[in-house]
């Protein structure tokens, strides 16, 4: 019986250090996605929120603060559609009862610095930049480019936002 005794009793140190090895790794990498889950859902904060401001200061023709949003490169495209506005769609803007509205739809981190976001838009003036009076628009989709600047979320624009195309089929 001591034998017996001796070959279990040396499987039990193997036994406990291959289980708590075992252990130690799963609470490891539970440990790190839990953190890679946390890092990416701080960004979409971040980003939602850089977002939510942008699209509620454009959208409402607010561009002194949409441009606190915005990259240094987007300033020329907020300063192309601001002098685009005529009279008439001032005026469209000032019969509204209610400014438009928003909301994120979904957030695609492309990379630790750039993501894409699709914003749905409610109610809003969709101005004509050729000279033409803009129309109210019940509801558009757009895709809005988001990079990360000295550790701040931006909205960049390379150019005038459109709006997808709706696929009827």
């Amino acid at each position: 019986m001591n034998v017996v005794k001796r070959k279990s009793a040396g499987r039990r140190p193997a036994l406990f250090v291959t289980a708590t090895l075992t252990v130690l790794l799963v609470v490891m990498a539970a440990y790190f996605l839990s953190t890679a889950d946390s890092a990416e859902n701080k960004a979409k904060k971040e980003i939602t929120a850089t977002v939510d401001k942008f699209a509620t200061c454009y959208f409402n023709f607010d561009f002194n603060n949409t441009a606190t949003t915005c990259t240094p490169e987007s300033m020329k495209w907020l300063s192309f559609i601001s002098t685009n506005i005529l009279q008439e769609d001032i005026d469209i803007i000032k019969s509204q009862e209610e400014g438009s509205r928003h909301e994120t739809i979904e957030i695609t981190l492309t990379s630790d610095t750039t993501a894409t976001v699709t914003c749905k838009v409610y109610n809003f003036l969709k101005i004509d930049t050729l000279g033409r009076a803009g129309h109210m628009t019940e509801q558009a989709t757009y895709k809005i480019p988001a990079v990360k600047r000295n550790s701040k979320w931006l909205v960049k624009m390379e150019g005038l936002l459109q709006s997808e195309r709706q696929n009827h089929d």
